[in-house]
């Protein structure tokens, strides 16, 4: 394989920030990547995944390899209607769709076909560390156990809040205006 030195052509403050690529140019590479076999790497941007996935988190992205996601699973996937890539969670799937949803959002992602689907979220990096992720290719069993879970668990976690802030708002007295 043949590597491309670019050092040269970037700025010292373009090395200390690293290189921001619009999405289409990411998906693109991710593409390209992925069409040799490879995993590709780059830091997420963004609060849509938080607590999973935190904005700077390095997040690895492996292609399907002919197994679609389950429901559980984090994918990357360009959106119909924005064509943007996004990182989101598999929360149902029907009839060759997927529905999919970040992990602090309310609303899914309407309606994503296979075919947009670019790859599965198979490793996470936050302040150098490699934190848990269940191996899917490996551990098939163990991997849909522990993302079913991690979904059940995210579902309570927004009933809770909720919750919260209903009793907080009910509880806390009304401020008057003079």
């Amino acid at each position: 394989m043949e590597k491309v030195d670019v050092s040269s052509k970037v700025s010292a403050e373009e090395k200390k920030e690293g290189l921001s690529l619009s999405s289409t140019e990411v998906i693109e590479l991710l593409h390209t990547v992925h069409e040799k076999g490879a995993n590709f790497r780059f830091k997420a941007a963004g609060f849509s995944m938080k607590p999973s996935i935190r904005n700077n988190d390095v997040i690895t992205i492996s292609p399907l390899k002919e197994i679609p996601p389950s429901v559980g699973e984090v994918v990357a996937f360009r959106h119909p209607r924005s064509n943007q890539l996004l990182i989101h969670r598999v929360v149902r799937k029907k009839h060759g769709t997927f529905f999919i949803r970040g992990d602090n959002l309310r609303q899914t992602d309407s309606h994503i076909p296979l075919e947009n689907i670019l790859g599965v979220v198979t490793r996470i990096e936050r302040q150098g560390r490699v934190l848990f992720w269940p191996d899917r290719f490996r551990h098939r069993f163990r991997a849909r156990l522990y993302f079913r879970g991690y979904l059940a668990y995210i579902k309570i976690r927004f009933r809770l809040r909720t919750a919260l802030r209903f009793i907080v708002t009910a509880l806390l007295p009304a401020k008057t205006f003079i």
